[in-house]
């Protein structure tokens, strides 16, 4: 079977945004849609540049014309579009009409069954006219009201029509793979690509999943990329402030947090600190001027809540890092280190049992000791010499 199309809908008011998305994506995309919106505000002009600036991809300008059909497809199938889209609502007579100017242009024609009551009855009568797509399109208004494409992406596969068929509504990098196995000949894709912190790594992972080509090594790379792209790059220097301005430094964390408190622990010793993981029975007291650093993803574990009201009692500062930017210890904490957004810590395939956060803040805190080491100018051979030898 064929790896389906990526489409990427270009939604953005904005000219040269568009264009700049356009040039981050194409390696992993097939089809530029000019979403409504953006064909709306920038009119023939958006197509006549994508067409000029990539020759070799497919642009569809997302019209939904819903009357005088011919009349508005016409200008921009001349101006380049490969495809256009009309309402399915329409009717016959216009998207005969849209379907008729694709012809002449030696493009395409894509009935849009967005809002349209019998779905299967007009995919039928669109294929009857000559439509060489389908659309099944679950509007924004329709995906907030909790609705998906994938019943009548289902059905329409079912009815065998000698036509492609196209899905949009929502599709990300955890639904994708239902989508190709649906029979969908065309996957759009929006805002799980321009709504990330690289598009690009975004739009990679979409076109790898859709071929059948990734891997469970790679759902956990992009993933820790995608949340550290989102991790405040200011945080390095502010934990480095943090650490040089206490006495003593106390690392705390349950469970597989505990486990990458350790190896920070660990590597704030080798990097010339006076540090102690909490809970050992060498661990001293916490008093004012030391720093406790809590690493918890739901800043609720209700042990790390009770040593954090303690640090605070004796008057030491508190910083959390967290998947989340209020919490119980937040409140308590002197500064909260967001790991990446909320919306990011939902199920992903390949990292079960929310290891997202564990992993993630894992590289982090490495990153922020190569931080340090390099602007203290400390010396591996001095971080060595510091490391354990009685093992």
């Amino acid at each position: 079977m064929a790896s389906p199309l990526i489409q990427m809908a270009l939604d953005s008011l904005d000219f040269g945004q568009t264009l700049s998305l356009a040039e981050k994506t194409a390696p992993y995309v097939d089809i530029f849609e000019i979403g409504t919106p953006c064909i709306k505000h920038n009119g023939v002009d958006i197509v006549k540049a994508l067409r000029a600036n990539f020759p070799d991809k497919l642009i569809l300008v997302d019209l939904k014309t819903m009357d005088a059909g011919e009349y508005e497809a016409a200008p921009f199938y001349a101006a380049g579009a490969d495809i256009c889209t009309v309402l399915g609502v329409s009717g016959s007579a216009t998207m005969a009409g849209v379907i008729k100017a694709a012809k002449e242009y030696k493009a395409e024609a894509q009935i849009d069954l967005i809002n349209v009551p019998n779905k299967l009855e007009c995919a039928k009568e669109a294929a009857r006219l000559g439509a060489r797509i389908i659309g099944v399109h679950t509007g924004l208004d329709a995906q907030a009201a909790g609705q998906t494409p994938f019943a009548d992406l289902n059905a329409i596969a079912g009815l065998g029509l000698d036509v492609r068929i196209s899905v949009a509504g929502g599709i990300n990098a955890n639904t994708v793979q239902q989508v190709v196995e649906s029979g969908a000949d065309i996957i759009v894709v929006g805002a799980a690509i321009y709504g990330a912190p690289c598009p690009a790594d975004a739009a990679r992972t979409i076109r790898r999943l859709a071929d059948g080509k990734t891997t469970h090594r790679d759902m956990i790379l992009d993933k820790i990329s995608s949340v550290l792209g989102a991790t405040n790059d200011d945080y390095y220097q502010q934990l480095t402030d943090m650490l040089d301005s206490a006495n003593r430094i106390f690392v705390s964390g349950a469970g597989r947090s505990g486990l990458v408190g350790r190896f920070f622990a660990m590597r704030l010793v080798h990097s010339g600190y006076d540090t102690s993981m909490v809970g050992e029975v060498v661990t001293p007291s916490i008093r004012k001027g030391d720093l406790l650093v809590v690493i918890s993803g739901s800043g609720e574990t209700e042990q790390l809540i009770a040593f954090t009201k303690k640090a605070q009692t004796e008057g030491a500062k508190i910083l959390l890092i967290c998947s989340k930017s209020s919490s119980t210890i937040g409140d308590m904490a002197n500064l909260t280190f967001q790991m990446g957004r909320s919306d990011q810590y939902g199920k992903v395939l390949g990292m079960p049992m929310g290891t997202v956060f564990e992993l993630s803040t894992l590289s982090f805190l490495e990153g922020a000791i190569s931080h340090i080491i390099h602007e203290k100018g400390i010396p591996e051979e001095e971080m060595r010499y510091r490391h354990a030898n009685l093992e």
